[in-house]
């Protein structure tokens, strides 16, 4: 019989090739948008965050207060949300006023973040897990603008305190944007 390895070579091939690869049924990691928002709280996530006075106080150039973004199971169109593209609503409201600003963004997801735009010529911003369980959402370079019922904000993509928000599981955030948006919806010679 003709040896073609010997133990010491065999271990070494062993070693090299990875164990997932050696597992025939072995279930490929989760996409981001499969972690994150398909298969996260329902497939109706909502990740948010609030900043109270204190933190507003010791943080003079932040201007936003309250920050959300939700995801439904289909966009307005009634298309369902994909990786390749899916529709998140994003919702902020300033320290100085009870007003929420909303705009729909459109997402790619790869395997580990997400790109989104708003719509609207509004801005763009990534969305990457971080350990703890939070998103972290970094707006781009040129910032964002959204429009509420009475005026437009923009918030700079290169000063300030309102470019980096980690932002957290919750549905605080989003219900309180959603009642706003509803009951704004709701007054007479809305559209």
């Amino acid at each position: 019989m003709i040896q073609l390895f010997s133990r010491t070579s065999l271990a070494v091939i062993a070693f090299l090739i990875p164990a997932h690869a050696l597992a025939a049924d072995a279930a490929p990691p989760a996409s981001f948008f499969d972690q994150w928002f398909a298969n996260a709280q329902g497939g109706t996530p909502c990740y948010g965050r609030s900043f109270d006075d204190a933190h507003l106080n010791a943080h003079t150039k932040q201007l936003v207060r309250r920050i959300e973004i939700d995801m439904t199971k289909s966009n307005a169109s009634g298309i369902a949300n994909t990786a390749e593209r899916f529709e998140l609503g994003f919702g902020l409201m300033l320290a100085k006023s009870a007003e929420w600003y909303g705009q729909a963004a459109i997402c790619k997801s790869s395997e580990s973040s997400a790109d989104c735009f708003l719509e609207g010529d509004g801005g763009r911003f990534k969305l990457t897990p971080m350990p703890d369980g939070a998103l972290k959402l970094e707006t781009g370079d040129y910032g964002i603008a959204l429009e509420g019922a009475s005026d437009t904000i923009a918030l700079s993509g290169s000063d300030g305190d309102d470019r980096v928000f980690l932002l957290k599981a919750a549905r605080d955030e989003c219900d309180a944007a959603a009642a706003f948006f509803k009951s704004d919806t709701d007054k007479p010679g809305a559209e």
